[in-house]
């Protein structure tokens, strides 16, 4: 029942707020290649494919020109030691209970981990 949230800085969307580890899919990047590189860059884990467990897809619409499809994935088993791999971009590192989530997290995120569907729809 514990969620790793990072605290987000000087990057544009969410300072201040806690949301997921997570990024962009880059060109020719198959999505769970995408989260096991990010997790890498962000939180200096290495997390094998076998052990992404798929969780919800989630529809966003933020305004009339910009829409994402965001995938959420959960892993339990990786090696290494979590830490803080961009400090430029976060400010903090914390574990939370996801029945006592912080005031300060990012609203969609707070949604998708309360709510247990695996397609969401946001801002439509």
């Amino acid at each position: 029942n514990q969620v790793l949230l990072l605290k987000r800085k000087s990057t544009g969307f969410g300072d201040g707020e806690y949301g997921f580890v997570g990024g962009h899919v880059e060109k020719n990047e198959e999505i769970k290649r995408a989260i096991i590189r990010e997790t890498k860059e962000e939180i200096g884990i290495e997390i094998k494919e076998q052990n992404l467990k798929f969780r919800s897809v989630l529809n966003r619409k933020v305004n009339d020109n910009i829409e994402y499809i965001d995938f959420v994935f959960m892993a339990k088993e990786w090696t290494g030691n979590i830490k803080n791999m961009e400090q430029g971009k976060c400010s903090e590192l914390i574990w939370c209970d996801i029945n006592n989530l912080p005031q300060n997290i990012i609203d969609f995120e707070k949604y998708l981990i309360e709510n247990k569907d695996t397609f969401i729809t946001w801002g439509w």
